[in-house]
């Protein structure tokens, strides 16, 4: 009941709830569990499917009242007002988890602050890749640099952005000079 949507795919299951995403991967050799925890979020943000799919899932399992049959497919989630003024979409492809902040016009990116449990390490790579050690043995995943940028009329204007390693262990964007009445996207990639 506490889970918005789920996900399942090669090597992955991804639960979705109040905007924060549980990642149970295989790495191969065992199982890990990550908490992708968006701090100090609005728990009460609706999250809605959109990009809905042709397929539908069925699930039968225990007696026939429990069945849950023709349950709708979604390309993406989006939950709204996250923070202020700022929207979370999630939506996958293949073996990579995205997820954008929209950053609506006026809103502050600075607000947006990420923990991650089951990490024993957090740490920015050379390249700008945010990398999580998950265990004593060095299995990892990251995520990619972050990609932002704002849409006009004539196309994508790259915004410089990176992440930022906060005193107090979360993560968050350092986001370069923006028009600020405009939306701004921040779209990380996970990788592994």
């Amino acid at each position: 009941a506490a889970v918005d949507f789920l996900a399942r795919g090669s090597g992955y299951n991804v639960w979705l709830t109040q905007g924060d995403a549980v990642l149970a991967l295989d790495t191969g050799t065992v199982g890990q569990v990550i908490k992708l925890d968006v701090v100090g979020a609005n728990a009460s943000a609706p999250a809605s499917g959109e990009n809905a799919l042709q397929s539908k899932s069925n699930y039968l399992t225990g007696s026939q009242d429990q069945w849950r049959t023709n349950v709708d497919n979604y390309g993406s989630v989006r939950y709204q007002g996250i923070y202020d003024g700022i929207d979370l979409r999630y939506y996958g492809a293949q073996r990579q988890l995205e997820y954008d902040f929209q950053v609506g016009p006026g809103a502050d990116a600075s607000a947006i602050r990420l923990s991650f449990e089951g990490a024993q390490i957090v740490s920015v790579s050379a390249s700008g890749d945010l990398v999580l050690t998950l265990d004593d043995a060095g299995n990892s995943v990251s995520f990619k640099a972050p990609v932002s940028y704002q849409d006009s009329a004539s196309g994508h204007t790259t915004v410089a952005s990176h992440y930022v390693l906060h005193e107090d262990g979360t993560v968050g964007f350092d986001v370069g000079p923006y028009d600020h009445t405009r939306s701004l996207t921040i779209d990380p990639v996970l990788s592994y």
